[in-house]
């Protein structure tokens, strides 16, 4: 027994000697890459040490332009949006990399991947699809390392480009269909072609400086042969002519030396000379035949108030399935009508286009969704681009609606190796399908999410909410109770149809208001789930209908009916409340008032004095005392009140009266009211201003209104759109316009401030870049020398008042900035982006604070919290999951140094006594140092390293958790749970501080300086 006994002992001390072994020559960990900078990384020293987080949402992605895979390895896949910018997939679409974050542009028109080499890769900027909220690009960026560094290759002038394709043996010829500039005639549009990989271009066909090209296709089998449609349009800032008799198809087969126009037997003939944009496919395994989406006439555009004859429809929209759905398969609304071989849809050539052969008239709002892409292998098998998309399986004869996340279907791209593999890009995002186009697989993890308005409640953490492009409007937590941060399931929707202003009830988090297109407003209680429609208007079925309209008796008896008699319930809009209609609810309204103009995005605000006050605008102003409820109208027309089918409204020589090919699309109404604003210095401070260049300052609460803007010396002159008002918080004769011009083909930015009413204006654009029309402006709470202006192209900020500005945008791309608002408690500074959804910059308070002429100042810390991990936040994540950024947890102490000052110390005490330090280094400007809330450490146990900070948690795995100091600090690193560690190697961390205020002492070079900071419980988990 002894023996065995002996045996056993010596198998298990040989057993541990070899798993010690093993353990210690296990190679050491693998080292992290070291991170990349963030985009636009400053270098400004009072500002680098502020970083934007992207909180999403991903719940629906932005307007895609274009989709691209590369033939030799159909792994690599670009997609670009419409102000979203370029991004990469190397596994097929799992995984996407953002390539133009540090660009001075996001706005993506055409992507063209060299056939032979798919590490050549061209970009063509800019957004071919007309909309009223198209941005512009710089020309075209090209690649030769796959996306590693990209070069501008000109044509910077260009704006929008269709569409670029490669020679398919020789990657540095290529081909760019340029549309040019939406809003003006330029000169720099046409087809343009380089031999020499885009270091020179040559105008292989140019028509007018009206009439660019939207589309190129290249012959696989022989790259003399090409075709190209040309395209004349024109936007304005009241309306849309999409068309002409210059917009042809055309074909070359000398390599771009000579074009023929290809109109030969088959092809559709317009009677009035009128075509639209055209759109073409070549089938590959036998390129001799193609097919063609024809617009063909004039028609209405889509939500444009206007009929095919070109005159006003009844009711304000009218003019094709308008924007809320519709439009199917029948092509343009023709529904049941017969065949029409001469009008617009799907035409075959099986013979190079001489000869062609109507295939249906499917063909589906042209401006916006012209596309067409034809199987690689079945010459039968077509897919167009619609509300929704279509595919045929019969040459385009008879459609099917594809099935994917979105309606509005842009792009089509088709894996030539392996047609199965199918994807699309729309309003939404990217679909990719694996069955050929029968069902999809939506991708909703890049957030690029075209947002107009945001808004932000009281709650801790907050909650955001915003108005998406073609999303719906949505809230979500700008951060939430566990160290994953915000994902999508975080968030919900308040407004359907394309989401817009959004506002939340600062005095209760419960209401909320959200808003759609048409003036659709409705108002929420989230405490109960209630909704109600609150949108002003006249009559059962709103002011737009054409009907004559109630009197003011009438509208006051609908509001007030006799005792026991019950009011007239509300019409339910779809969509979750959005449709119009409804009881009367304007009491004062004249006896029969023409109907209610109301812009894309309507005006919407809450008074800061009174949350139970709101105020909107159509061509009147609107007041409610009671949340929406009811509302009071000056009958007076605040617009110039324009008639766009006068014959002077002229679009492209075309007068205003006469027809067009998509005339007005996406305009239902002009002449209305884009700017509703209070002075929150004094209640009854009115600003009002319209897109047909109206501004005006009412100072009796709306009775009475002043016409301004003609004080203002340098504002362009005209029709110019009031873009953004903003009244002072320190004085209520001061007040900020911005003004758009670039619907006039005007991009600079113009920027102007008063202090006495509008009688005066002193502009203070600065030195702001000279292309970067201003969306938002926003003053400071408390400096009113300290602005924010989002552009067209990125965050500026002042610290003198508009003298001098800055860029600010580390850790956010280049994007179109819509909104900003900063966060009247946390200081939080919130940015709504059309084309990456929302970024926040945590605590700018130092900013609102600083005086550089200061040597040294330690500013007074922002409160921190002692957040508890909330269970119900927890989220099981996967890698194709959307993750936004929580902030970090503790409180940023900041100081301010006018020179390098090299090591000192930050101490907290308590009752003079030192609870916890930190070692810092300050150098030169402003210093940000993050306070975990902890003591000091103990010490290791005897024999043991102090390890990594790792850690299971509920959330996590066994990797390293987030860096920084984590959001909840209880919940330890990893994610939520773990108590610092969990089963990794967790750090030895020290005591979380109690509640309670604590004194903050910097010591550094023989100076000190003291302030406090207050740690706060979390009291706040479940608001009532």
């Amino acid at each position: 027994m002894r023996s065995s006994r002996s045996y056993l002992l010596m198998l298990v001390a040989c057993i541990a000697l070899l798993i010690a072994g093993f353990l210690w020559a296990q190679p050491p960990a693998p080292q992290e890459a070291p991170a990349e900078p963030p985009p636009n990384q400053s270098n400004d020293p009072i500002l680098h040490g502020f970083e934007f987080r992207s909180i999403g949402p991903a719940t629906m992605m932005g307007r895609v332009d274009d989709i691209a895979g590369s033939e030799k390895d159909p792994m690599i896949v670009y997609v670009g949006f419409a102000t979203g910018g370029l991004w990469k997939s190397t596994d097929g679409g799992n995984h996407w990399r953002s390539q133009f974050d540090n660009m001075q542009n996001e706005s993506i028109g055409s992507i063209g991947i060299a056939p032979s080499d798919p590490n050549v890769v061209y970009v063509g900027t800019g957004e071919a699809n007309n909309r009223q909220s198209s941005s512009i690009g710089d020309g075209i960026w090209g690649t030769t390392d796959g996306g590693k560094t990209w070069n501008h290759l000109g044509l910077e002038d260009s704006q929008a480009i269709g569409r670029i394709v490669v020679d398919p043996a020789n990657p540095k010829i290529v081909y760019a269909a340029v549309n040019g500039h939406l809003f003006g005639p330029n000169s720099e549009r046409g087809l343009y072609k380089s031999t020499d990989g885009g270091a020179h271009w040559t105008q292989s066909k140019y028509i007018d400086e009206n009439t660019g090209f939207t589309d190129v296709a290249i012959d696989p089998s022989n790259p003399r042969i090409l075709y190209a449609a040309s395209l004349s349009r024109r936007r304005t800032w009241w309306g849309y002519n999409g068309g002409g008799p210059n917009c042809a198809l055309w074909k070359t087969t000398d390599a771009g030396a000579s074009w023929t126009k290809l109109d030969g037997p088959g092809w559709p003939k317009a009677k009035d000379g009128i075509y639209g944009r055209i759109a073409m496919s070549i089938f590959r395994a036998k390129p001799s035949t193609i097919y063609a989406q024809v617009e063909v006439g004039a028609s209405a555009g889509t939500g444009g108030g206007t009929t095919a004859e070109g005159g006003p429809s009844r009711g304000g929209r009218g003019g094709g399935p308008d924007e809320f759905g519709g439009g199917g398969g029948g092509g343009r609304g023709r529904g049941n009508q017969p065949p029409n071989p001469n009008g617009s849809g799907v035409y075959r050539s099986d013979d190079g286009g001489k000869t062609w052969t109507f295939e249906s008239n499917q063909d589906q709002r042209p401006t916006y969704f012209s596309q067409i892409r034809v199987d690689p292998v079945n010459a039968d098998k077509l897919f167009v681009g619609g509300n929704p998309g279509q595919m045929s399986l019969d040459s385009g004869k008879t459609w099917k609606p594809l099935t994917g996340s979105h309606t509005d279907y842009h792009a089509i791209w088709i894996n030539v190796k392996d047609p199965r593999i199918v994807a699309v890009g729309h309003d939404g995002g990217i679909d990719f399908s694996y069955d050929g186009g029968f069902t999809w697989d939506y991708h909703n993890d890049i957030a690029v999410g075209q947002f107009y308005q945001v808004s932000a409640d009281m709650r801790r953490p907050y909650y955001v909410c915003g108005g998406l492009q073609d999303n719906n409007a949505w809230c979500g937590p700008s951060a939430v109770r566990s160290n994953n941060g915000p994902v999508n399931t975080d968030w919900f929707t308040v407004a359907g149809g394309d989401g817009f202003y959004t506002r939340q009830d600062p005095t209760d988090w419960a209401t909320v208001y959200g808003e759609s297109q048409d003036g659709n407003m409705s108002r929420h209680d989230l405490r109960i789930g209630v909704q109600k429609n609150i949108r002003p208007t006249v009559g059962r079925g709103g002011a737009t209908t054409g009907q004559a309209e109630p009197t003011a008796n009438e509208i006051n008896r609908a509001n007030n009916p006799p005792a026991g008699e019950p009011p007239a319930p509300a019409e339910a809009g779809g969509g979750g409340g959005f449709g119009r209609g409804g009881p009367p609810n304007v009491v004062n309204a004249p006896p029969h008032v023409e109907p209610f103009r109301f812009y894309w995005n309507a005006p919407f605000e809450i008074s800061p004095h009174n949350p139970n006050v709101v105020y909107m605008g159509a061509q009147f102003f609107f007041k409610s005392a009671n949340r929406g409820d009811t509302w009071w109208m000056n009958p007076t027309d605040l617009s110039k009140n324009v008639n766009r089918w006068s014959p002077e409204m002229a679009i492209m020589g075309v007068p205003g009266d006469k027809p067009m090919a998509e005339k007005h699309d996406g305009y239902s109404a002009s002449s209305l009211i884009t700017q509703v604003r209070e002075s929150p210095s004094r209640p009854g401070i009115l600003w009002i201003g319209t897109d047909d260049g109206n501004l005006q300052v009412s100072r009796d609460g709306g009775e009475t209104f002043t016409e301004v803007i003609q004080n203002i010396s340098d504002a362009p002159k005209g029709y110019v759109q009031v873009a953004r008002i903003e009244p002072s918080h320190f004085d209520p004769a001061t007040a900020y316009v911005a003004l758009d011009n670039h619907r006039n083909d005007d991009y600079k930015p113009y920027l102007f401030k008063t202090t006495d009413y509008g009688k005066t204006w002193t502009n203070i654009n600065g030195d702001l870049p000279s292309k970067g029309n201003i969306n938002a402006v926003r003053e400071d709470y408390d400096n009113p020398d300290l602005l924010f202006v989002g552009t067209e192209f990125g965050l500026f900020v002042t610290f003198d008042g508009g003298r001098e500005w800055k860029r600010f945008m580390t850790g956010m791309p280049s994007v179109r900035v819509d909104d900003i608002l900063i966060h009247p408690r946390d200081r939080d500074l919130i940015i709504g982006t059309h084309g990456r959804s929302i970024f926040i910059a945590d605590d700018i308070s130092p900013l609102e604070k600083l005086h550089t002429s200061d040597d040294l100042h330690l500013f007074e810390p922002r409160p921190a919290v002692l957040w508890k991990l909330d269970r119900q936040a927890l989220r099981q994540v996967t890698n194709r999951d959307f993750k936004g950024e929580n902030p970090q947890g503790g409180t940023a102490i900041s100081i301010w140094s006018k020179s390098d000052l090299g090591k000192g110390k930050l101490e907290f005490l308590q009752n003079n006594k030192v609870v916890s330090t930190m070692d810092v280094d300050l150098k030169a400007g402003m210093n940000r140092f993050q306070w975990n809330m902890r003591g000091p450490a103990p010490p290791p146990p005897p024999g043991r390293g102090r390890g990594e900070q790792g850690g299971r948690g509920d959330e996590g795995g066994r990797g390293r958790g987030p860096r920084g100091v984590p959001f909840v600090a209880a919940g330890g690193f990893g994610g939520g749970g773990g108590g610092g560690g969990g089963f990794g190697r967790g750090a030895q961390l020290g005591p979380l501080m109690e509640p309670g205020t604590y004194m903050v002492r910097l010591t550094v070079g023989g100076e000190t300086r003291e302030s406090s900071v207050d740690v706060l419980d979390d009291i706040w988990m479940r608001p009532q």
